[in-house]
């Protein structure tokens, strides 16, 4: 009251008895006013236009309808191109006509559930204005802007802007409304830190999980979910993210990107360790391949020796032995054959096998 008495914006007002007053300084709530301040014109019937102090109008508006609402959410949303041409809305169309729409007996509307039919742009905060809308379905399309404040009006159950481009932070005053995503409604026990949480509305940035928001445990001793850090780009920016491009390694997040750079980084000395590795291992099975001919050729060398020697053995006998005629026709020829051959020296072996090189 004192600061309403305090005449703060008497040099900007005319009426220096309206700047006596509170009008003085902030138009309340349910009122119009060209510039905030007095003078205000209270507009008790505007369904909820005027809800917050000191906004800038002329007059008082009429409140939206659904109808008018909706209309104003498809063209902020460029309906025109959603992916779907059956979710196309005709303007000024009965509100529970329109697919993804759903409306209760008396015609109001409780849900929007469009998930995936490529919206973008802004959310129009006109959204809260639904008295009656329950549940807002409109995950993994291409919003963008910020979730606005005024969502906390419509008496929301369910909510979900996962995946969308929506940046910026949760509006406070959304983050301790009882009721939105089981906000405020948890098991006897459970922190009041989790209880009303900003993460049961939608992840803040640099966090995700896979519905896009934390979930309090329905019983005691549960867990519930929660939002991890996620440092990719997206996640960086975004808000409601239910994916995250990380790598998680026993708990602990490693971006992709600093992976991939640490990989181009080290390609080169991978590349060279290759190339070595290859190198040696080519070396030494040329190595081996020539260490096995070798070994082959001392091989056949032996054979060879041994079969001539085999050979040409008797011929040498025959030769260096000749039988004489008397005692060849006294004694059997094998006999004499016999003789000599116990008679023959070794020295006669390693003769001919050192001749062997000089023959072949």
């Amino acid at each position: 009251q004192d600061l309403c008495n305090s005449e703060l914006n008497n040099i900007f007002l005319n009426n220096t008895q309206a700047s006596r007053g509170c009008d003085g300084i902030c138009c309340p709530v349910n009122s119009a006013s060209r510039e905030g301040v007095a003078p205000c014109t209270p507009c008790p019937e505007d369904g909820g236009y005027h809800r917050y102090m000191g906004q800038h109008d002329n007059s008082c508006q009429k409140g939206l309808s659904e109808v008018e609402i909706l209309d104003l959410f498809f063209q902020q949303t460029h309906g025109d191109e959603w992916i779907d041409s059956a979710f196309f809305w005709e303007k000024r169309a009965t509100a529970c006509q329109r697919k993804g729409v759903e409306c209760n007996a008396e015609g109001q509307v409780i849900k929007i559930i469009l998930p995936s039919l490529g919206l973008r742009g802004p959310l129009p905060a006109e959204i809260g204005l639904l008295s009656n809308l329950r549940v807002l379905d409109l995950s993994h399309n291409q919003l963008t802007g910020f979730l606005p404040s005024d969502l906390r009006f419509a008496p929301l159950e369910h909510l979900d802007i996962r995946g969308s481009r929506m940046q910026g932070v949760v509006p406070p005053l959304l983050c301790i409304k009882e009721g939105v995503n089981r906000n405020g409604v948890g098991p006897p026990g459970i922190s009041f830190d989790l209880l009303y949480a900003c993460e049961n509305i939608v992840c803040p940035r640099g966090t995700y999980s896979g519905i896009g928001r934390a979930s309090l445990p329905e019983n005691e001793g549960e867990d519930g979910i929660q939002c991890q850090p996620c440092y990719d780009g997206q996640a960086a920016f975004y808000i409601g993210r239910d994916h995250c491009t990380d790598i998680s390694i026993a708990g602990y997040q490693i971006r992709r990107d600093d992976i991939r750079r640490g990989l181009m980084k080290s390609l080169p000395v991978v590349l060279a360790a290759i190339l070595l590795a290859t190198f040696f291992r080519m070396q030494r099975r040329r190595k081996s391949n020539v260490n096995a001919t070798s070994t082959e050729n001392d091989n056949n060398g032996v054979n060879v020796n041994n079969d001539v020697s085999r050979i040409t053995l008797p011929s040498q006998q025959w030769a260096s032995s000749p039988v004489d005629e008397d005692e060849s026709s006294d004694d059997d020829w094998t006999a004499a054959y016999s003789e000599a051959e116990d008679e023959q020296p070794m020295v006669q072996l390693a003769r001919v096998r050192s001749d062997l090189p000089g023959v072949i």
